[in-house]
């Protein structure tokens, strides 16, 4: 059995990968710092015009816009499996019963398909961290103590990753300037609010290349002949992109022109399973995001644990550990990770929701100045009660919210369990009205 270390850092790395469209393509893995922390740049693409000036000033200073550096405390991924004496005994999957192999012999097998599972599932933690950068310009990292807490989502430090000071920008309400939905809309208007997201991109400096949708989006598009008819049906087509080369879960749809703005359209339907046990959507249902690849990338953190009778560090990004207990007769398998995946642009995306209800003429307040904000990595201790300094808003300033992740999030605040993305808006909001009249009388 191979218990070195570093032995099984090049063991990991030898292994298949694990399909991760939006790690791969939109946030590819960079750095890996010898620190407890990770650095993080990111800059607003500037569009100012170079001055003219007079021959002998020899130039003038332009100043260094939207620009910023910050070393953030790389969170925690350390899940963990145990072999026990038991276990080797059994026969494994796939072994015959007339076999004769020893626990000794099976213990390498069952030690590689626990490295690979715990492997795969640090990927897939990442693979939705960068979906919820994406989708809300933040990630909540919820940081448990115990298996029962993490099914339970109690008792736990809090901690942000946030890429916006004040208010996300980067949130497109469908249909705002129409008051339209999306299934109200022909095809001549659907083609023309995705080129007032393009345009939008554009005045940002911004050049979109992928238009990534939920099936349920891929298949209102795909399905309706006057949307294939406007591109012509002989248009619609893969182009030089072969599906045979995409990852499972990730199908090419084609590519349009957006009035002047080529795209390529990509299906995707990832899944994976909370900690509760429920399979929910990486992206919502819904979902439509204007991206365009290397929108960032994700560093790592080094990992210190106790070696022998010493601290060691290891600056990789993941890090496989074997600890034995002859007590207890077992042998756990760990693995351990710190990624911060981070846009290198702040405004350099844009998603959208075709379900949210949209308000006519309403007005988003315009494009905010994205960057971290320092204060919110700072830990909090979390256990379902309401967040101190809450402020209990209205029925009206509830069922005025038109995302639903703005309601969860208030509904959280409030120390409201159970708020999902599977729920409808209209459900969402009636769900924290009552709780909120219960708990509060408001």
């Amino acid at each position: 059995m191979v218990r070195e270390t570093y032995k099984l850092i090049n063991t990991i790395k030898k292994m298949y990968p694990v399909i991760e469209f939006l790690h791969n393509r939109y946030f590819p893995d960079g750095k890996v710092y010898y620190s407890e922390k990770a650095l993080i740049e990111t800059k607003k693409k500037g569009r100012k015009a170079a001055p003219f000036v007079v021959p002998v000033v020899g130039g003038i200073i332009m100043e260094n816009e939207g620009y910023r550096a910050d070393e953030f405390e790389a969170p925690y991924i350390a899940p963990k499996k145990l072999i026990t004496a038991q276990d080797l005994e059994k026969k494994a999957f796939g072994e015959s019963p007339e076999s004769g192999r020893t626990p000794e012999q099976r213990e390498n097998e069952v030690q590689a398909e626990h490295m690979d599972d715990l492997r795969a599932s640090i990927l897939r933690r990442l693979e939705l961290m960068c979906s919820e950068i994406i989708i809300s310009g933040k990630v909540l990292m919820k940081h448990y103590a115990t298996a029962e807490d993490a099914a339970k989502g109690v008792n736990y430090s809090l901690k942000y990753l946030q890429f916006y000071d004040k208010e996300f920008g980067n949130y497109y309400v469908w249909g705002k300037d129409t008051g339209k939905k999306f299934g109200s809309m022909n095809a001549s208007e659907k083609i023309e609010e995705l080129y007032r997201m393009a345009s939008e991109l554009r005045k940002r400096g911004v050049r979109a290349t992928d238009m990534v949708m939920t099936s349920d989006v891929s298949l209102k598009f795909m399905a309706d002949n006057e949307f294939l008819e406007f591109y012509n049906k002989r248009r619609v087509e893969i182009g030089d992109i072969d599906p045979k080369e995409l990852p499972d879960g990730v199908v090419c749809n084609g590519r349009i022109n957006i009035n002047g703005t080529v795209m390529t359209m990509f299906t995707y339907e990832e899944e994976y399973e909370d900690l509760d046990g429920t399979v929910k959507p990486i992206f919502p249902k819904g979902t439509i995001a204007f991206l365009h690849p290397n929108l960032g990338e994700t560093v790592y953190a080094q990992v210190t644990f106790v070696q022998g009778s010493s601290f060691k560090s290891y600056a990789e990004k993941i890090i496989p550990r074997l600890v034995a207990d002859e007590k207890l007769n077992t042998v756990e398998v760990q693995e351990f990770s710190r990624p911060v995946p981070y846009p290198h642009d702040w405004e350099s995306w844009l998603i959208t929701n075709i379900y949210d209800e949209p308000a006519a003429g309403a007005d988003d307040g315009g494009i905010t100045t994205f960057g971290m904000e320092p204060q919110e990595n700072e830990a909090e201790t979390f256990s379902g009660e309401q967040q101190e300094g809450t402020e209990i808003k209205t029925e009206a300033e509830i069922n005025a919210m038109n995302r639903k992740t703005d309601v969860i999030a208030y509904g959280e605040s409030l120390g409201m369990p159970g708020l999902t993305e599977d729920m409808r808006l209209d459900e969402l909001k009636q769900a924290v009205l009552n709780y909120q009249e219960e708990e509060f009388g408001e």
